[in-house]
């Protein structure tokens, strides 16, 4: 079973809701789906992080950027560089300003009032320049850090203020009369959900190994005192309780129920973003209750997981599809056009994924590994599983 398939089922459900909000379905809460993208980003790059200076006492932030290239770049060029090229040859209308934004990851502080022009339906390259400004960040940071012993102290408690001052930025926006764009879009008010991932990481770090992820061990007949020689057990640890993922459920629907406008503008984002770590959490346990455990079971579908490992190309690619396509659907019965629509983003993203995302991965791992030092190459099963896990 695949140790990290309950975080591509996640993303897999995340671009699900981005791609059937944008397929015209307004009551799907697609912005949803773009914290929960958040949230797994910064729990997948911290972790990685954590990892190499764990086997290597260091960090090479060259590989680090050169492996973030070569994952965002293939898709990037292939849906949004070279049609906006052609695009504006042909005659079309862009904006420099916008296109040069997407390139370089600053579009999200060009579309704070929802008034960009690029590319028809490419406007969703926002989201990955919030990424991508927190990977330029965070990365710069971690390489003073990492040097330091109490390293882990450090980006602790930096993402807590970083958290906390997302936070504080999106209340005293709204209670200032800042427009709904200003605080969706803003790198400053949306960056919580990416520190809330990346104190999931830091705690996965350093209790993976205890009872609250392993459970505690115990013997048949002795219980928890563990008598040498007793064939031994463990127990279902807190966080593989069922009532986790319920709880996560719990708080993403209340975070979709409530309409009232201060909570939406300010403690929505938190909530959802509190919900997707539990999951992350959860799925990362070595037991669940039985009925968590058919969830997760079920979380490994393939399909699922198909979704999950192209949902990078599937986002960057649906809404192109959407636009190129929608005047030719026109004359057909809504339920039918939305379904090829969004089918025909769904299989043209995971084309993408299979024949330029994967070979771009291989071309890393065979030109890049060896640059690794032998404890990092050590770790490398692992990192490629969530390497490929990044989201957009």
């Amino acid at each position: 079973m695949n140790r990290y398939g309950h975080i591509d089922a996640m993303r897999a459900f995340a671009v699900l809701l981005v791609v059937f909000s944008h397929a015209g379905l307004s009551f799907v809460p697609g912005g949803s789906g773009v914290t929960i993208f958040f949230v797994i980003s910064g729990f997948i790059i911290t972790y990685l992080l954590l990892r190499e200076r764990e086997k290597t006492g260091g960090f090479g932030i060259g590989g680090f950027y050169m492996r973030r290239l070569i994952k965002i770049a293939p898709p990037l060029v292939l849906i949004i560089v070279i049609p906006t090229l052609l695009y504006m040859a042909s005659g079309g209308s862009v904006d420099i300003l916008d296109f040069l934004g997407q390139i370089f990851f600053f579009l999200n502080w060009r579309y704070l009032d929802s008034n960009i022009n690029v590319f028809p339906g490419t406007h969703v390259t926002w989201s990955l320049s919030i990424e991508e400004q927190f990977y330029l960040v965070f990365a710069l940071i971690w390489l003073v850090a990492v040097k330091s012993k109490n390293y882990l102290k450090i980006i602790t408690r930096l993402s807590i203020a970083v958290a906390l001052y997302s936070f504080a930025a999106r209340v005293l926006l709204y209670l200032a009369g800042a427009s709904n764009d200003r605080i969706y879009f803003g790198t400053d008010t949306r960056v919580e959900a990416i520190a809330i991932g990346t104190l999931t990481a830091i705690w996965y770090f350093k209790h993976r190994s205890t009872e609250y992820l392993r459970g505690t061990e115990y013997t048949a007949r002795h219980g928890y005192e563990v008598v040498p020689g007793e064939a031994r057990e463990r127990s279902i640890p807190v966080l593989g309780q069922t009532y986790i993922p319920v709880v996560a459920v719990a708080l993403y629907l209340v975070s979709l129920v409530i309409r009232d406008e201060a909570f939406r503008e300010t403690l929505r984002y938190s909530m959802q973003a509190i919900a997707a770590a539990l999951v992350i959490l959860w799925g990362l346990t070595e037991r669940r209750g039985a009925l968590g455990q058919k969830l997760h079971d079920a979380l490994q579908w393939r399909v699922l997981q198909v979704l999950g490992l192209s949902s990078y190309s599937i986002y960057l690619l649906h809404d192109v599809v959407n636009k190129a396509l929608e005047p030719y659907f026109e004359h057909l019965p809504v339920p039918v056009s939305l379904l090829v629509l969004v089918v025909l983003g769904i299989a043209g993203g995971v084309a993408i994924w299979k024949f330029i995302e994967l070979p771009a991965q291989a071309f890393k791992d065979r030109h890049f590994a060896s640059a690794n030092t032998k404890a990092e190459m050590a770790a490398t099963s692992e990192r490629n599983q969530l390497e490929t896990r990044e989201a957009p």
